[in-house]
């Protein structure tokens, strides 16, 4: 690495004017603008992951948009901001947008609580902040006397923040706008960022009915109607949210009609790459900190999303890679790239469905950790409320809206007694994400071979007693929801899956079985699980096969069995007094079936 001084990275920086002042790094977004605010419906929505770059391009369109106080464009101010980005070389689109609109722009990722009246509260906190940062209304020569009374209530979080204060709530951004364009004599623009947050924090905290009817009212700034001001002109420009999923038309969208969503399955060429870093554009910024060497290495880690038939990485990976390589790369220290994402996003959505999937559904998501596409339909429209329900299309929607899952395209189904359906192709976009799954899915199964009766310790209990039947019938009550983390898209074999399986079960009893080992030597060969238990007096050898049907289970089993007699892996065991008992297993597994064969050798 060279002497060259880099420019700052925005680290955690979403404050566009910041990053600029500043001298950061910025990837240029700024052409979406016209693509943007020439687009000729009133609303629009963008759904894209978390950590996308959401929150600043929105912050970016305010900075642009925005008239000054004294209702000038303030031209110097942002041409000096903006100096170097590709908006400025429009001229025309320049001239007539720059400067030129009141905006009110704000995000409602804080709006949450461990319940209603803590949502609530944290709603009126943000609004609050929002109406003081439009003081200047208060001495507007324009206003009513009436209108400047509640926008100061409006501004008093003390008020907002009481039950009888919700009138205000709900139909505070429509008297805004109405006080902007009084002011002004020009229209709103209305940025609203993580428009969803609100929804998916009640629905994850068991308030979702209340949050909903709460929101709809404060989201009827979106008809126009319901914001006519006194000459019968509709204040607003235009309204542009931004959040994770597409809230289905029968919640808050109800009634909205010129609106325009923007997924990541929308095939839309003008918008596909206006969230997150393109391919060209992370190979730039690898470039330019000279990091290009890892390009492939940053492939692999955090590229792999498609939005429309863009190749697209997550700029909040890449960034923090960038920052960790530099310092990295100064002191010689070898560069591996890490999990940024696990830590910064919510993986409830995922947790919350595992437990509950169908045996299908489960073999879909087995697919996904060998490393295969599955095909599933996938609700594009949806409430969280319906999340509470696990169905299978609802939880593979999830994981492709929050970024869990990227889509490589569908395929149309044709049904003679019903429309055509889209069946999409998903898969695990790389291996960051894959790691998420591993971290998720482990924490899971061991949660829920620990928990009521506590089925692992009984398939042990069992085990030491050489009752078959009963730890069969806990091991197939376990391996319906199990999903592997080990890559079967390689050549290991299938035991290996079953291994895995079992040795995740043993490992979740804690103290209650002793020195348990896999794979260990002992006899004339490798053991694959051994353990005692608690005092040491009554000792478990498993041997495992992986049937090809059905039909060859039991005879499996029996190989099984005969192979730790003739590897003779009791032998060493046999002379020690304080093994009162031992037991071998022949386990065989066909699918999600087992069959077990005992013998007991002391």
């Amino acid at each position: 690495m060279t002497e060259k001084t880099f420019k700052p990275l925005p680290l955690g920086n979403e404050d566009f004017v910041s990053i600029r002042q500043k001298g950061k790094y910025y990837v240029d977004k700024t052409p979406y603008l016209k693509n943007v605010f020439t687009e000729p419906s009133s609303v629009l929505l963008f759904t894209r992951p978390r950590r996308f770059g959401k929150t600043l391009l929105m912050d970016m369109f305010a900075s642009f948009l925005a008239i000054a106080e004294d209702g000038s464009d303030n031209r110097e101010f942002k041409e000096k901001i903006f100096d170097g980005l590709e908006i400025l070389k429009d001229k025309e689109f320049t001239n007539k947008y720059m400067g030129q609109f009141p905006v009110i722009s704000f995000s409602l990722k804080s709006v949450y609580g461990k319940d209603y009246n803590a949502a609530y509260e944290a709603l009126a906190f943000t609004l609050s902040n929002l109406f003081k940062s439009f003081l200047f209304l208060n001495d507007s020569e324009k206003l009513l006397g009436s209108d400047k009374e509640s926008l100061k209530l409006l501004q008093d979080f003390n008020y907002l923040s009481t039950p009888k204060a919700e009138k205000y709530i709900v139909s505070s951004l429509e008297f805004l706008s109405s006080c902007l364009y009084k002011h002004f004599s020009k229209k709103v623009i209305i940025l609203i960022d993580e428009y969803d947050v609100p929804l998916a924090k009640a629905s994850e905290n068991g308030y979702h009915k209340e949050m909903v009817s709460l929101m709809s009212l404060f989201f009827n700034v979106m008809k126009k109607s319901s914001t006519l001001v006194s000459d019968n002109v509709y204040p607003i420009e235009k309204i542009v949210l931004t959040g994770c999923l597409k809230v289905a038309k029968n919640s808050i969208f109800t009634g909205v009609n010129n609106i325009t969503v923007n997924t990541v399955l929308s095939e839309d060429y003008d918008f596909d790459s206006i969230i997150g870093f393109t391919k060209e554009e992370t190979l730039k910024l690898l470039k330019d900190y000279e990091l290009e060497e890892y390009a492939t290495l940053v492939k692999e880690n955090y590229d792999g999303y498609r939005f429309y038939k863009k190749e697209m990485f997550c700029p909040w990976d890449v960034i923090n890679f960038i920052a960790e390589s530099v310092k990295k790369k100064v002191s010689n220290t070898e560069i591996i790239p890490g999990n940024y994402w696990i830590n910064s996003t919510s993986s409830n959505a995922l947790l919350s469905y595992v437990g509950y999937l169908t045996d299908k559904a489960t073999d879909k998501m087995q697919a996904l950790m060998d490393g295969l596409s599955i095909e599933t339909y996938i609700n594009d429209s949806m409430n969280y409320d319906t999340l509470s329900k696990h169905e299978e299309i609802d939880f593979f929607s999830i994981l492709l809206h929050t970024g869990y899952l990227t889509s490589d395209g569908y395929r149309v189904e044709n049904e003679e007694t019903e429309k055509p359906k889209a069946i999409y192709s998903l898969r695990i976009p790389n291996l960051e994400i894959r790691e998420c799954f591993e971290t998720n899915i482990l924490q899971h199964f061991k949660e829920s071979s620990t928990q009521g009766e506590n089925k692992a310790m009984l398939i042990a209990n069992a085990l030491f007693e050489g009752d078959c039947e009963t730890a069969s019938d806990k091991i197939y009550d376990l391996l319906l929801n199990y999903v592997s983390v080990r890559d079967f898209a390689t050549k290991a074999k299938k035991e290996n899956f079953y291994h895995g399986f079992l040795s995740g079960v043993f490992a979740s009893c804690g103290d209650y079985i002793n020195n348990f080992k896999s794979n260990t030597e002992t006899g004339n060969g490798y053991a694959d699980i051994t353990f005692l238990d608690r005092r040491g007096s009554k000792l478990v050898i498993i041997e495992i096969k992986a049937s090809n049907s059905d039909e060859l289970l039991d005879k499996d089993a029996v190989k099984a069995l005969e192979q730790i007699d003739r590897m003779e892996y009791a032998k060493q065991f046999l002379k020690k007094p304080l093994i009162k008992k031992i037991y071998s297993y022949g386990i065989s597994f066909y699918k999600k079936s087992c069959y077990i064969e005992v013998k007991k050798v002391k």
